[in-house]
């Protein structure tokens, strides 16, 4: 079984009475230990795609087609059923980490919330966890960055940190919207 399943995804965006349409009758699916990259102009509906997954899309948004985790049919599925699976079976790397960081939270803050909620941790075995996040990502001092605020990281600490994020409750599925545009220049020479 695949561990997902997209057939004929489209999204159409409704403004003003006017329809734009972003996704056109999409196609794919990812086996486990699976890597697929979707390559596009930029506005060709990547992002859009990514979001509509698991019901992440503004609400002007219509969705139509199957998008599938491990059989489960997400599109339509209840709040509760998207709650229990963003973030945990299925998490997102966004292309932009100064949206997506809360700039009044400090990175332990943010790190320690997701897996409170599905791990369970607390104390210093949740503060251990976000050190090794923190230094499996590069992030130098990781015990100095804890109390950080997104502001006082670098464009490509921030990044790293929207990584260590996303990778945290070891999903199925990670899912990473263009994750190295932030980076320094001598990482995403690298990787491309």
């Amino acid at each position: 079984m695949n561990v997902l399943e997209i057939r004929n995804l489209s999204v159409e965006f409704n403004q003003d009475g006017l329809a734009t349409t972003a996704v056109r009758d999409v196609s794919f699916s990812i086996g486990a230990g699976e890597t697929v990259a979707v390559v596009g102009e930029s506005g060709s509906g990547k992002s859009v795609t990514a979001l509509a997954t698991v019901d992440l899309l503004p609400e002007s948004a219509l969705v139509r087609g199957s998008v599938q985790y491990q059989g489960e049919e997400l599109l339509g599925a209840p709040e509760t059923t998207l709650q229990r699976i963003r973030g945990n079976d299925i998490s997102f790397i966004f292309q932009e980490p100064m949206t997506s960081l809360n700039p009044l939270h400090t990175i332990e803050k943010q790190l320690g919330e997701s897996l409170g909620v599905h791990q369970g941790l607390r104390g210093i075995p949740l503060q251990d966890r976000i050190v090794e996040l923190l230094t499996k990502v590069g992030i130098p001092d990781p015990v100095m960055r804890l109390k950080s605020y997104p502001h006082q990281l670098s464009g490509g600490q921030r990044q790293r940190v929207m990584i260590a994020m996303a990778l945290a409750n070891e999903p199925d599925l990670l899912i990473a919207d263009e994750p190295t545009t932030a980076l320094d220049v001598t990482i995403t020479s690298a990787n491309t």
